[in-house]
């Protein structure tokens, strides 16, 4: 198996995990950023930005993502299109796992994954996991060959999962639930050079129908049954995205994930910032903050000091 060493690897690549590998990476600590999507968070599917100090007011939420990255780059920091699905905590150093099937161990984490997790269950969803129900098509898509499957999402994510799965299944209807996709344009035109794919607007599951295994999808406003032998599932919501922790982290009855004042988990070397945390006001420049100040502490916790130190150089 293909594995890669860093100091610090960071788990998003909105604006708290861009911000927190700015300062990783000035400390020239080596930083990993993995993100399976830029354009899956608030931030990049936002179209204007016109809050965000010291940038210009139609500034698209992409260009200043761009822009953050680009500075964090410029210090030494390695970002890679990842999805992350489990993390293993038990020892010092900390591995985590992608879809793609590469390993990645680091001395400390910072998550910075956001709340854009689906926060409403489809009736039948919980009963059906793992018998159709998916939400990962890199990992599955070859259990579907030859057969008929569904993708519900409006992400570049929900986009980039049905082209995998047009690869191996026979047809793939691709369910977005709005007129439009979060995505980029030749993204979504490039699904049209695809024979097997077809993109249904406006189109929301109202429940997963089968007995011991997906047989049907019902669809609001639909009369018929939409039938599949699988769905694949990549709604947002607001619930914070901690999927591919495990339950290994102590979290909130809110289901957030719980922090201490220097933004450490319950498993030591392990640090979280941004919108994963819950908070009543979201703004990017409130958790490009906390990532900054997570940054600062995970130096603090690799270097072994006992403050945090200030990066004014």
């Amino acid at each position: 198996m293909n594995t890669e060493h860093c100091d610090v690897l960071i788990i998003g690549g909105g604006p708290a995990g861009a911000s927190a590998a700015i300062y990783t990476a000035r400390a020239e600590l080596q930083t990993l950023v993995l993100d399976k999507d830029p354009h899956a968070g608030a931030l990049g599917m936002a179209h204007v930005i016109a809050n965000y100090p010291g940038v210009r007011p139609d500034i698209s939420g992409m260009e200043l993502l761009d822009s953050m990255k680009s500075q964090a780059e410029s210090f030494g920091a390695h970002f890679m299109r990842e999805k992350v699905t489990g993390i293993d905590l038990r020892d010092r150093e900390k591995v985590v796992f992608t879809a793609s099937g590469k390993l990645f161990r680091a001395k400390a984490l910072i998550l910075a994954t956001g709340s854009m997790g689906k926060s409403r269950e489809i009736p039948g969803e919980r009963e059906l996991v793992g018998a159709g129900v998916s939400y990962c098509a890199t990992c599955d898509a070859a259990f579907y060959k030859g057969q008929v499957v569904a993708v519900s999402g409006r992400t570049g994510e929900a986009v980039e999962e049905a082209k995998v799965l047009s690869r191996f299944a026979g047809k793939v209807y691709l369910l977005c639930p709005t007129t439009t996709f979060a995505a980029p344009d030749e993204e979504v035109e490039s699904l049209g050079t695809l024979p097997n794919v077809d993109v249904l607007y406006n189109k929301r599951i109202s429940s997963i129908n089968g007995e011991g295994a997906v047989e049907s999808l019902s669809i609001t406003g639909d009369e018929s049954p939409l039938f599949v032998d699988g769905v694949f599932l990549y709604l947002t919501g607001s619930a914070p995205i901690l999927d591919y922790a495990g339950g290994l982290l102590e979290v909130r009855e809110s289901g957030c994930l719980k922090v201490n004042g220097d933004f450490s988990t319950s498993v030591p070397g392990v640090f979280a910032a941004g919108d994963v945390l819950c908070k009543d006001i979201k703004q990017a420049v409130i958790v490009a903050s906390e990532g900054c100040r997570a940054a600062l502490q995970v130096d603090r916790f690799l270097s072994g000091r006992e403050k945090a130190k200030s990066d004014y150089h």
